[in-house]
């Protein structure tokens, strides 16, 4: 494994979406706290890229939490709705992907590609602990042109001081999201790799979480996912795998 900067680890901008989410939940009947918060993390990816190294990412934290506005680092949330049960959110997302070309041989003689940054939107139904998510955002740096849609269901369960979260979901990632990312230009193209064409891709992850206030009176909250990768992903001369493991352990904690 290398230390390496956020480029790359695709699902890192969900996972800490989900640890803002609990960081900010609180027991029934108790006041949702507010205000500025601070953290720590670390986070460990596969990659699907062939010869590509596995990623350990440290995760610096400083976030603010509001009436309506939520910060959690790069990830901004503003509140347009809310009834029984029902938030809508107005967000701003980074687009943690893509690679150097000096990452792994598999990329000599190609161009960089780049993260990037999305606006969007997203839908949240809380009821009897299961949580209903679907979200969409679309590029809005011009680095890939084109959007991203996911919709989740998980179930909360509380045991003891501990909150077991495990969830099911489907990410679609449309051609131009591919294309840039798993795609290889005709100019590209060598006799070892040939010039490829992504379409959209429809993948499904899982995960389980477990959070818990019992420690430095803050949030810890442990995630453990896999990530399978639609065809048009695999198929890509790019990559020699369809299947993605990640694990996140972070900890936030208000000033």
């Amino acid at each position: 494994m290398k230390f390496s900067s956020y480029l790359g680890i695709a699902s890192l901008s969900s996972s800490l979406l989900l640890s803002a989410a609990a960081f900010a939940q609180q027991p029934p009947n108790a006041q949702q706290p507010q205000g500025w918060m601070w953290g720590f993390g670390v986070a460990a990816s596969q990659d699907v890229y062939t010869d590509f190294d596995n990623r350990i990412v440290p995760i610096p934290i400083i976030g603010y939490t509001g009436e309506k506005l939520r910060v959690y680092g790069p990830f901004v949330g503003y509140q347009l709705f809310q009834q029984d049960g029902f938030t809508l959110d107005a967000q701003l997302v980074p687009v943690f992907a893509g690679y150097e070309e000096d990452d792994s041989a598999v990329f000599t003689g190609m161009e960089d590609r780049d993260f990037s940054y999305a606006a969007g939107i997203g839908l949240n139904y809380n009821t009897g602990g299961w949580i209903y998510s679907l979200s969409t955002n679309a590029d809005i740096l011009g680095k890939f042109d084109g959007y991203q849609a996911s919709a989740r269901i998980g179930k909360q369960f509380r045991i003891d001081q501990y909150m077991i979260e495990p969830s099911i979901g489907v990410n679609y990632q449309d051609s131009n999201y591919v294309d840039y990312y798993y795609g290889v230009r005709p100019e590209e193209a060598t006799a070892f790799r040939n010039a490829y064409n992504g379409d959209g891709a429809l993948n499904t992850e899982i995960r389980i979480a477990v959070s818990t206030r019992q420690f430095f009176k803050g949030m810890t909250r442990l995630e453990l996912g896999a990530t399978f990768f639609d065809d048009s992903i695999s198929d890509s001369p790019l990559t020699d795998d369809d299947t993605s493991l990640n694990a996140m352990l972070v900890y936030t904690r208000f000033f």
